[in-house]
């Protein structure tokens, strides 16, 4: 658990670190508060400011989601079928092509190796050392812990 420090400034970067913690892993606000070393207040003023909730349900919206949007307009627009709603109004065509404009940049920006990526597999690396040699697993962790904050930094 982190130490938590109350005059500590916060940039940028920490709070979009915070709001991929709460958006994309679905961390709660008091994981993220143990985690950062801040206060709870702080963090759930973080996610009411940034309107985190409203992130956290577009990740619920996933690739797989968005790729079968594109093949049922496909589909419909293979058989010349109009698009309608549920009470079978007509409404405006999908963009295909804009869809897939942003699906490929989905997925390019989905391959990147972010802080909580790098994250991940620190943990799983020091879970694994300390099972060798756990002087030389604490080391590391000293080590990755700085080069995590480091990533973090390049992102603000």
């Amino acid at each position: 658990m982190a130490k938590k420090t109350k005059a500590k400034r916060a940039n940028p970067a920490e709070i979009a670190h915070a709001e991929m913690l709460y958006c994309e892993k679905k961390w709660t606000p008091e994981a993220i508060s143990n985690e950062l070393g801040r206060d709870i207040k702080t963090v759930y003023s973080w996610r009411d400011k940034g309107n985190w909730e409203v992130t956290r349900e577009l990740f619920d919206t996933g690739p797989v989601q968005l790729k079968k949007l594109l093949l049922t307009e496909a589909v419909r627009i293979a058989k010349g079928e109009a698009r309608t709603d549920e009470a079978g109004n007509a409404i405006k065509p999908l963009d295909a092509d804009s869809l897939s404009k942003v699906m490929k940049a989905y997925d390019y920006m989905s391959k990147k190796a972010g802080p909580e990526i790098v994250r991940d597999v620190f943990i799983e690396f020091d879970n694994y050392i300390v099972t060798i040699d756990p002087k030389i697993a604490n080391e590391f962790t000293k080590y990755h812990k700085m080069f995590l904050q480091h990533r973090i930094n390049l992102e603000s």
